[in-house]
């Protein structure tokens, strides 16, 4: 992330949809794995949370003990992707 070493939070900040809900305006899904030891879970129920508080369409799937790829859920995880996509194409 260019500047990241000398600007860290502001560089954060700028990228992270965490500190700018209410700018989304397409539809998001959230997939996640429960089990993920990269990013907890409650981070995924955060961002739906601050996607809800702003009026934001969204979905939210939480796989159990799944990992980051959700690769335990492979099939699944890539149904709702394809899925999502053609519920939402315009």
């Amino acid at each position: 992330m260019p500047g990241y070493a000398s600007r860290r939070d502001e560089v954060l900040r700028e990228r992270s949809v965490m500190y700018w809900p209410e700018q989304i305006t397409a539809p998001v899904l959230i997939l996640h794995g429960g089990g993920d030891w990269r990013a907890s879970p409650a981070e995924a129920l955060t961002l739906a949370q601050k996607l809800q508080a702003a009026g934001r369409s969204y979905e939210l799937i939480i796989y159990a003990n799944d990992d980051h790829a959700v690769s335990g859920n492979a099939v699944d995880r890539n149904r709702r992707i394809v899925e999502w996509f053609r519920g939402h194409m315009r």
